[in-house]
């Protein structure tokens, strides 16, 4: 059997794992990121993480090499980062030179919601598509497009940063900025400071209220908590309607824990896109990642080989 090692690198965690040509994840691990430690300790782990990985494989089988799906910007060509927004220290580094050198392996590099798109395009819901996007809705929004059947890479391997556009032109708000978790926590904090009677001032403060306060509150009827769900959806709705008209993909997968957690988002979000969106997309299934905490490691396995293919 063939394997290739997975590895995600988040803010909070370094995952790595073996993962076979049929996606299943042989054995894994994970180990805390500490990023307030550097970027030579980060290295370090990463390191002593894929080498942990490789000391597993059966005796039987076969390492392809490793895929790596980070945080940011990046030329995965080049396997060149630009800069990690969670993780500082990591400016423009050629982490994938430093990584082969490192452990001997070969080792492809890629933006975390791009290797995230390609495990759902190879393993997923997105199986047997040709045009997929999928879009990661947390503390930040990441996305990832295949496109014609290859993943889509653009101007430095940067493509597909799509939380970055903007869709408020008055206020200059990015649809990060508006859609993503912390910015449902604050038009929740400034509900509660207008209004001081709903559930959600049993629950929390304005200063501390999340999201799944939000859901809490609106599964119990608050009507100030059933609006703001509502605003939520129709957020991550007017997104995912330009994502349709940029993209024209057959099929839009969500993840990240805002949605995944609340997936009375996705209807709400649906019902934007009825409205919205030309008639050809209107019927363009909107569905909740097939692979749940899996994604990192299954879209890092599976950008390894896509990578290669590209080479090739």
């Amino acid at each position: 059997m063939r394997y290739t090692i997975g590895v995600d690198l988040g803010g909070t965690n370094l995952r790595a794992g073996l993962v076979d040509t049929n996606g299943t994840i042989y054995y894994d691990t994970k180990v805390d990121t500490i990023v307030e430690e550097g970027p030579d300790a980060i290295f370090g782990r990463m390191v002593s993480l894929i080498k942990t990985v490789q000391r597993q494989l059966p005796a039987d089988g076969t390492l392809a090499g490793v895929g790596i799906g980070v945080p940011g910007p990046l030329d995965p060509v080049a396997g060149f980062v630009f800069a990690m927004p969670n993780i500082q220290g990591f400016e423009n580094t050629p982490l994938r030179a430093m990584l082969a050198e490192a452990t001997g392996l070969d080792i492809e590099l890629g933006n975390d919601a791009n290797a995230a798109a390609v495990g759902e395009w190879i393993f997923g819901a997105g199986q047997g598509l040709r045009d997929l996007v999928y879009i990661t809705v947390s503390t930040g929004i990441g996305g990832g497009v295949i496109a014609d059947g290859h993943l889509l890479l653009g101007h430095k391997g940067s493509a597909g940063e799509v939380g970055h556009h903007i869709i408020d032109w008055h206020t200059r708000m990015s649809w990060e900025d508006t859609a993503a978790g912390p910015g449902f926590a604050r038009r929740a904090a400034h509900a509660m400071r207008q209004t001081t009677d709903t559930a959600l001032h049993q629950l929390t403060t304005p200063d501390l209220v999340q999201g799944h306060h939000i859901a809490t509150a609106a599964a119990a009827g608050d009507a100030v908590a059933q609006r703001l769900m509502d605003e939520e959806g129709e957020a991550i709705g007017a997104g995912l309607v330009n994502m349709l008209h940029l993209y024209s993909p057959a099929k839009i997968v969500l993840g990240g824990g805002v949605v995944i957690n609340n997936p009375q988002l996705v209807e709400r979000a649906k019902v934007v896109i009825a409205e919205r969106a030309i008639a050809v997309y209107r019927d363009v299934p909107v569905e909740v990642t097939q692979l749940g905490d899996r994604i990192g490691l299954l879209g890092a396995a599976a950008l390894y080989d896509h990578m290669r293919q590209r080479r090739a």
